[in-house]
């Protein structure tokens, strides 16, 4: 059933454009993650992810079905932490896939002083909920994945022997090795700031989840220059790695603008070291982690003819290991192509 799930999403996710949606309130987005689009240029930590997403204001889209499993756990969770549930403002879906390797790639035996190898192939469903006249919001994120299958193995090393690179040989032992299936829920408050003008938008967010990712922290997010797109749709400080749901910008208009922000946050479980509930070869314990953790990204929006749109964004993130090899700051480049429909 979880498998068929995971089908019947991608399929939602591929045929929404041809929904009737109201013009210019649907946005198809392809994403696609890397360290080597990064200035370091390393291939290690999160190495690459790619996703496909499709966002939209439509009621027809809101109401699909997997929205709607979503926007009921919404009911169920948002007043817990004080969130009032409407209709939402806008849905998204996503189907994409991630993974993360140690330093040395090429070696088929485990270091034990490293990251372990694992991988995340997921959908996810979120809703952007306004606050009417109080110049706030919520954000909420569903995902279910699978952890440790080989498709991000035989991806990886597909394009690595097209450039050249070495082989990574250490995928037998990754986390969760030969299928587990995962679980994520996110909530985020978003308070836009008095200081905003058209050109200038500041907010600062409020962000937690519970799953494969256990978090919570907060954000300060700027946007400067020709903005046309809604502040709701914007929220790249929600990017979990990959995961790009929430944060896909919808263009109104003209864009042209460089953005950025930071974030603290409390980490207390990650499945991509920790393992889950299976065994696997190598998994790092709580103790060897960060519990906090910093990140701060900067990036730069431009729009062109026909409701085109093309984004960079570099990111850089503390260590999440305390020690031994994995100690190191993470980094890595995203490139977001996205078509008004």
């Amino acid at each position: 059933m979880f498998r068929r799930l995971l089908i019947a999403s991608l399929a939602t996710v591929v045929f929404a454009p041809f929904a009737h949606a109201e013009p210019g309130d649907s946005v198809l987005a392809l994403s696609t993650d890397n360290d080597l689009f990064a200035p370091t240029q390393t291939d290690r930590d999160y190495t690459a992810g790619l996703a496909i997403t499709y966002s939209s204001n439509s009621q027809e889209f809101i109401d699909n079905p997997v929205s709607q499993v979503s926007q009921g756990l919404d009911g169920l969770l948002l007043p817990i932490v004080g969130g009032s549930v409407e209709i939402p403002e806008s849905a998204a879906l996503e189907f994409g896939a991630y993974g993360f390797t140690p330093e040395e790639i090429s070696a088929s035996d485990i270091d034990r002083s490293d990251r372990p190898y694992s991988s995340l192939v997921y959908m996810s469903s979120s809703q952007s909920y306004e606050s009417p006249g109080a110049g706030s919001g919520w954000t909420t994120s569903m995902t279910v994945g699978i952890l440790g299958l080989d498709a991000f193995k035989a991806g990886q090393n597909a394009v690595h022997k097209v450039v050249g690179s070495d082989r990574a040989n250490g995928w037998d032992h990754q986390i969760s090795e030969g299928g587990e299936p995962t679980f994520r829920y996110s909530a985020a408050y978003h308070q836009y700031l008095d200081a905003s003008q058209p050109d200038q938008q500041y907010k600062v967010t409020y962000f937690g989840s519970v799953g494969y990712l256990t978090e919570f922290g907060a954000a300060l997010v700027f946007r400067d220059g020709l903005i046309s797109s809604p502040d709701n749709r914007f929220n790249p400080e929600l990017m979990a790695y990959g995961e790009r749901a929430p944060g896909v910008s919808a263009p109104g208009g003209s864009e042209s603008y460089f953005w950025g922000g930071l974030s603290v946050k409390a980490r207390a479980y990650n499945a991509f070291l920790q393992g889950q509930f299976r065994d696997s070869d190598h998994e790092l314990t709580a103790n060897d982690l960060n519990i906090l953790l910093a990140e701060v990204w900067g990036g730069y929006t431009h729009s062109f003819l026909g409701g085109s749109e093309i984004s960079y964004v570099l990111r850089v993130q503390s260590s999440e290991i305390k020690s031994g090899t994995g100690n190191r700051t993470l980094a890595w480049g995203g490139i977001v192509f996205s078509k008004r429909l």
